[in-house]
């Protein structure tokens, strides 16, 4: 798949979910022994070659940038779950995940314990990626009032539907409580980041989360900190994203001290 169609690790990951499901009713039905699918493995080095040499923890947004994001998507209707991403550094399927019940006003705290992913089916469910993916977080007081503007918008919309409302606990969803399509956020990250031409086109919604890594480094955090806020089980990643944080800031700071020693003639005039 990879050497004859090219095809990106994600399409092959995906085709083999998809046949898996087939073998799997196959074998239901007694149409062939067993299901060969589930001792299939993806070869890593092949996926990594035709990953295109890139890989979505690689691009982040600097911490100016984020910011810049951020004040360019203030009148979004996702600029809350922008947010919440950016901050927390949460995966698309935890922050799609997010409903009232692990939110706690009192206590202050939001907990990552729900995900909703996309396979051949949606799989919304109380378990997350890893063990060390279910956290809990402590909430500002400006974030409080976020959800209680938020819930606020909900009940609002509740009454507006009246019985037309798709009532549920998830926090993020339509104006009419029908639940986003996990994609939706993806797409509309990608539509804004292109009214925002001054930032790094390349980013996609995964990179928010990648540029919560980044702030946090710059900000000279540790790195098991970061690890723990982020949720990676794999420090690896964690380090991946150091690196080329701090590789880049090295060399911000060679190009400032050659500006400041090596003058270059006016071209303004």
């Amino acid at each position: 798949m990879f050497e004859v169609h090219h095809a990106s690790p994600r399409t092959v990951k995906d085709i083999k979910v998809i046949f898996g499901a087939v073998m799997e009713q196959a074998q239901k039905e007694g149409l062939i022994a067993y299901n060969p699918v589930k001792e299939a493995v993806i070869n890593k080095t092949l996926a990594a070659r035709y990953a295109g040499d890139k890989n979505t923890d690689d691009e982040f947004f600097s911490y100016e940038e984020a910011q810049r994001f951020l004040d360019g998507a203030k009148d979004h209707e996702l600029y809350e779950l922008f947010y919440l991403t950016l901050f927390f550094g949460l995966r698309r399927e935890e922050v799609l995940g997010l409903r009232w019940s692990a939110v706690s006003f009192k206590d202050k705290t939001m907990r990552i314990n729900h995900t909703v992913t996309k396979g051949t089916t949606i799989t919304r469910a109380n378990t997350t990626k890893t063990a060390s993916s279910e956290r809990v977080y402590p909430l500002t007081d400006e974030q409080v009032s976020m959800f209680r503007r938020l819930r606020e918008k909900e009940l609002a919309n509740r009454k507006l539907c009246g019985n037309g409302y798709f009532d549920s606990d998830y926090i993020f969803k339509h104006a009419d409580g029908s639940l986003y399509y996990p994609d939706y956020p993806t797409k509309a990250f990608g539509k804004l980041i292109k009214k925002i031409p001054d930032l790094p086109q390349e980013i996609t919604f995964h990179g928010l989360r990648s540029s919560c890594v980044s702030i946090l480094v710059h900000q000279g955090k540790d790195i098991k900190s970061i690890q723990d806020w982020v949720g990676h089980a794999d420090v690896d990643t964690t380090l991946r994203i150091y690196a080329k944080v701090k590789d880049k800031e090295a060399k911000r700071d060679v190009s400032d001290t050659m500006t400041g020693v090596i003058r270059i003639k006016d071209y303004s005039r």
